[in-house]
């Protein structure tokens, strides 16, 4: 039995000593390290190869034809430094001459666009003075302070009446008719008189746009229809608006006002 197991054992290996141990481990780290250069070597070539595919050659593509391009600029003349922003730019763009007419104001228009805008003169209501006294009192307003419109007896302040009166004119030119006026400037008994007659929808007597020469009433029949949208798309480039209280505690489509710092 002895003898069987003695059989079996296998010999150790010799032991090898420090040194040839050191050695051994010095190669495979060379082995190692060679591998991993021959890596790193391998991927740069393929980042390198595809930047010069990317952007290398399409730059110098792009370059190489053009390489004469300044000559071509307008403003540049070969043998002289251009000025950065003329080779970049050019010499720039050249405008032909215009010969077209100035524009001119019609005559027959001649009056002020937005309530803000101080005319100068109005042809169409030739003895509305601009120049006004802006000291008023509400119902109480001068003769000097009102201009009358193209109808007998209805009166605006002077840049409310102006403006109007353009836009009158606009209305004309699209329905062939003037604008019916009912009602304008109020004085203090005629708003009293009013109150009595209409109730809540008149204003308290002292109070009313009318009563500072702001305010006009239109016919029942251009507030309404056609009249009353086409009002409302243009009215506001003359400086008029039918107020929001109108279009909803008290339905007037019919009043409209002409819009100023000094009354809002």
């Amino acid at each position: 039995m002895r003898g069987a197991l003695h059989a079996q054992r296998q010999p150790h290996p010799p032991r090898r000593s420090r040194r040839e141990r050191r050695i051994e481990h010095t190669q495979q780290l060379q082995v190692r390290t060679t591998r991993r250069r021959r890596q790193v070597a391998t991927r740069g070539g393929v980042i390198l190869g595809f930047l010069a595919a990317m952007v290398v050659y399409p730059v110098m593509g792009t370059i190489a034809p053009y390489a004469n391009a300044a000559e071509a600029i307008p403003g540049v003349v070969k043998g002289e430094a251009p000025t950065t922003a003329t080779a970049i730019l050019g010499a720039g763009p050249q405008f032909a001459s215009s010969d077209l007419p100035l524009p001119t104001v019609d005559d027959s228009s001649a009056a002020i666009l937005t309530a803000n805008d101080v005319p100068v003169v109005s042809n169409l209501l030739p003895d509305c003075d601009p120049d006004f006294d802006p000291n008023m009192v509400n119902g109480q307003l001068r003769s000097d302070q009102l201009c009358q419109l193209w109808v007998s007896g209805e009166y605006m302040r002077p840049d409310a009446a102006m403006a109007l009166a353009a836009l009158n004119e606009q209305f004309k030119t699209e329905f062939g008719t003037d604008i019916c006026i009912a009602s304008s400037y109020r004085s203090l008994s005629q708003q009293y008189s009013t109150k009595a007659t209409r109730g809540y929808l008149a204003a308290t007597p002292g109070t009313s746009m009318h009563g500072l020469g702001l305010a006009v009433d239109f016919c029942r029949t251009h507030a309404s229809g056609v009249y009353y949208a086409w009002l409302s798309r243009n009215a506001g480039t003359y400086g008029f608006w039918n107020p929001d209280w109108a279009k909803t505690t008290k339905y007037e489509p019919w009043h409209w006002e002409y819009m100023t710092y000094d009354a809002y």
